[in-house]
């Protein structure tokens, strides 16, 4: 009999989502001319969308969930504000666990109405998804609307690659406004399906760690644009 081979578990594409959302980071405030690194940061969001459509699913605290991901959403806005337009407090941009959080609650108002199918139940989700669709992008959050759009496409289309991969690439065209280095985020679709439902080892303060990885990093890589050798187009 063969062996299945293990495919990647959710706390590898974690932390290949960190990776290479730091070297996404790392372009934007530090080497804006090295536009490779901005290229491989596209594989990031997808993954971390997908990982929010499973992490609806999976969760056993649904309330637990969506306030973690509040949580951090404040505790990154200073971090964020700070490392891509240099202010404490910018209200035109806003960091990307908005987008997030926005996704899992579509994607539990999806659930909701895939449990009661009627028009009523039908007609309030698709409401929830328009209102909130709105929302991010009059607010101006990483990714906007159809950030948590890929996120509920991701949750609906379980399983099924060929709708994943048209929607990413109408998510890489439609985010953005036209063709552009996004396109690249198909490229996190080679992880992405080689997922294999495994969970792997996440102890809670790995989990509070991988949530705040992304606030800090942020603050760590502002600091150094402030202080080190030259690098002072933030003051």
């Amino acid at each position: 009999m063969t062996e299945k081979r293990a495919g990647l578990s959710a706390m590898t594409l974690k932390y290949i989502a960190m990776a290479t959302m730091l070297v996404d980071h790392m372009g934007y405030v530090l080497f804006p001319w090295i536009l490779w690194l901005r290229c491989v940061g596209r594989i990031a969001f997808p993954i971390f969308a997908f990982q929010i459509a499973e992490g609806c699913i999976r969760t056993h605290d649904r309330r637990r969930y969506a306030l973690r991901l509040l949580l951090f959403a404040v505790l990154t806005e200073v971090p964020f504000d700070l490392a891509f337009n240099g202010q404490v407090l910018y209200l035109g941009y806003q960091n990307v666990l908005w987008t997030l959080l926005a996704g899992a609650l579509v994607c539990w108002a999806a659930d909701w109405a895939q449990r009661t199918p009627d028009a009523l139940h039908l007609l309030a989700a698709t409401a929830a998804f328009a209102g909130a669709f709105w929302l991010l992008e009059v607010c101006h959050t990483d990714y906007g609307g159809w950030g948590m759009a890929l996120i509920l496409l991701f949750h609906l289309s379980r399983g099924n690659r060929l709708i994943q991969l048209a929607g990413l690439a109408v998510f890489c065209v439609a985010s953005v406004g036209g063709v552009s280095i996004e396109l690249y985020a198909l490229v996190s679709l080679a992880f992405i399906w080689l997922y294999d439902g495994r969970r792997g080892y996440c102890s809670r303060p790995i989990q509070w760690l991988c949530y705040a990885f992304y606030p800090v990093h942020l603050l760590l890589l502002w600091l150094y644009a402030r202080t080190v050798d030259g690098i002072w187009y933030l003051t």
